[in-house]
């Protein structure tokens, strides 16, 4: 029987920065004998808003495991590359985005995702090679996701976690025993991907909020700056903040550790 997670190159790791898609790494990485082979790469896009826990998860990876290309948008340039020490922390690349669409991306316009990340990391993969195969990690757990990406014609994907059946369950007893792990703020996964992003649940918004206030400036700043809302179905982040600065935490229900888009944890 095939290993899903023998990909044959030319292909690339789509690392969100998170357990999922490190634990797929590895999987790939052991399954070709512990080195990528020729032809396979590690990329990760860093939109500025990423805890800095996660910029430090993706430092071990590459200092324990294999190297990884780190890129980043650029509005002329498409992407330029970066590593721990230069990467934008401040949310400069997904602000020059902003400022060049003019208005904010939304969970119907998630242009955040294909400009930040996709677009940048097939970029890369383009100068390299004519064709490849992109690799997501997206679990056998997150069904409906997955089934979307299969339905996307326009690109050679594979998401080898879903072809093994590896659940979350999977991934957290990996970083269980692991020597490593990402340590976010109590372990809480509300704080990866980008900190505040508009497609975590109000409950996820708001322990952040709760641990780190100042997470907020930013996406008021650029909701100022634009003059509209990220999402037109809940109040804007200054609002947000000023309850939960008041109030405390308003939404207390469970929320899942992913957010129905790409970026994957």
């Amino acid at each position: 029987m095939r290993n899903p997670y023998q990909i044959e190159p030319p292909f690339y790791v789509s690392f969100s920065g998170g357990r999922t898609s490190g634990y797929m790494l590895r999987m790939i990485l052991d399954a070709w004998g512990g080195t990528m082979p020729d032809g396979g790469h590690v990329l990760f896009a860093n939109t500025g808003k990423e805890h800095e826990a996660t910029l430090q998860f993706v430092h071990e990876v590459e200092q324990r495991w294999c190297p990884v290309v780190w890129v980043e948008y650029r509005d002329h340039a498409k992407y330029a590359i970066v590593g721990h020490d230069t990467a934008s922390r401040h949310g400069e690349p997904f602000a020059a985005l902003i400022a060049k669409r003019k208005y904010l991306p939304n969970p119907v316009a998630r242009f955040c995702t294909s400009d930040l990340k996709v677009k940048p990391m097939s970029e890369w993969m383009r100068k390299h090679h004519a064709e490849f195969t992109t690799v997501i990690g997206l679990r056998y757990d997150e069904g409906r996701r997955v089934a979307r990406l299969r339905g996307d014609s326009s690109r050679d994907i594979a998401m080898p976690l879903a072809d093994a059946k590896a659940t979350r369950q999977t991934v957290l007893e990996y970083w269980a025993a692991s020597p490593f792990d990402l340590t976010l703020p109590n372990g809480d996964q509300a704080f990866g991907n980008c900190d505040l992003c508009f497609l975590k649940s109000r409950a996820a918004t708001d322990r952040v909020l709760e641990h780190d206030r100042s997470a907020a400036t930013w996406w008021i700043e650029q909701e100022h700056r634009i003059g509209g809302r990220f999402r037109k179905d809940r109040p804007d982040y200054a609002t947000m903040l000023h309850q939960v600065t008041i109030q405390g935490r308003l939404f207390q229900e469970y929320d899942d550790d992913t957010i129905p888009c790409e970026c994957t944890e």
